[in-house]
């Protein structure tokens, strides 16, 4: 499947990849950039217009280096999505510092009668993952296996 850009809101834009979907997000700071990458994932999966804030869950990932820590807490919110199937709607970070971020993941249980379903996100790809600073904003790229 090749995806195109095909939307821009705020900080996220989809990018284009041969076989996956993937995104950029963009942050002001790393807790934002975390926060508007944990929300981009969730919308990919289901309309977050459509989801109601009522259910919290405490989430946290450790890892070495921004981008690993990225990776991690991207699949830790994954996980949650396959156990729980908790889609969140807003990732409020509480604690980052390197090696370790905490959140607060506010959201509900995906229900097919009342959300619009998107994609299945099997999994987080190391292909092509980048978090980087420019011009004094955190950015970061990663690829979804699809």
């Amino acid at each position: 499947m090749s995806q195109a850009v095909t939307e821009k809101r705020d900080s996220i834009r989809q990018i284009e990849h041969t076989a996956d979907l993937g995104i950029e997000v963009e942050g002001a700071d790393l807790p934002g950039l975390f926060s508007a990458a944990g929300e981009a994932l969730y919308g990919l999966i289901a309309d977050p217009g459509d989801i109601a804030l009522n259910e919290e869950v405490a989430v946290s990932a450790t890892g070495e280096g921004w981008e690993e820590l990225f990776h991690a807490w991207l699949c830790e919110l994954l996980a949650q999505f396959n156990l729980t199937g908790l889609v969140g709607k807003q990732c409020k970070i509480r604690r980052l510092e390197p090696g370790l971020v905490e959140a607060r993941v506010q959201g509900e249980r995906l229900d097919l009668r009342r959300h619009r379903f998107h994609t299945e996100i099997k999994g987080v790809t190391y292909h092509g993952l980048k978090v980087w600073q420019k011009n004094g904003r955190w950015h970061a790229r990663v690829i979804f296996d699809v």
